[in-house]
């Protein structure tokens, strides 16, 4: 899952320092919701597609291999894939968008949702998207060594699975590590920012 950048650009930019009102956070705060369920949902969309092209791939590969443990790792593969677009169709969403004629608390509120939704998700990122296609590459890169063993292994023939493990593992940090971290330091920022306004809110409508 590669949405960190697109994270961290929706995030980057702060509200004015004239953005005092209630209001004002509102319309702040309901862009910034808008504008993250867009890039869900095109994160989505992108992975699902993606998803489904490896899918044929690895499938028309797994009917053209001789090596049963190399079959069984595109295979594995193929169905590692339709694993994730039913994952991500099923659970990549979240809690739906708030009702418009929510205030600026319902709006954090369910924008928070969406945050702890986000998190979950990519802390189960290694279970459920890097877990089941890792395994079907290990199955293959099994049978390759197996084949290659007929005429004795050298240690070029590791290259290829030390390297699609480092990508795994960078894949596995970016989302568990640095994705889950933007996204509590943001969710954190976004309940500071709307308390502070409503209680500024608050006591200006007790004064009166």
């Amino acid at each position: 899952m590669n949405e960190h950048n697109e994270l961290r650009e929706l995030w980057c930019s702060e509200p004015s320092s004239n953005t005092t009102e209630a209001k004002d956070v509102l319309d702040f705060v309901q862009r910034k919701a808008n504008r993250f369920d867009r890039i869900i949902v095109g994160r989505n969309w992108i992975e699902c597609i993606a998803a489904g092209v490896l899918m044929v791939v690895v499938g028309s590969y797994a009917f053209r291999s001789d090596n049963a443990l190399v079959k069984a790792g595109w295979l594995v593969m193929a169905a590692s894939m339709a694993w994730i677009i039913f994952y991500l169709v099923c659970f990549g969403k979240g809690p739906s968008t708030v009702d418009p004629s929510h205030d600026l608390m319902g709006y954090a509120n369910a924008l928070a949702n969406q945050y702890d939704h986000q998190i979950k998700l990519l802390k189960s990122v290694k279970y459920w998207y890097l877990l089941p296609p890792y395994l079907g590459l290990l199955l293959g890169t099994l049978g390759a060594l197996q084949e290659r063993a007929r005429g004795g292994l050298r240690w070029i023939d590791l290259i290829w699975p030390a390297v699609y493990t480092a990508v795994f593992a960078a894949v596995w940090w970016l989302n568990e590590v640095y994705s889950v971290g933007r996204l509590r330091k943001e969710r954190a920022k976004l309940l500071f920012m709307t308390r502070d306004s409503d209680n500024s809110t608050d006591s200006i409508a007790e004064s009166q």
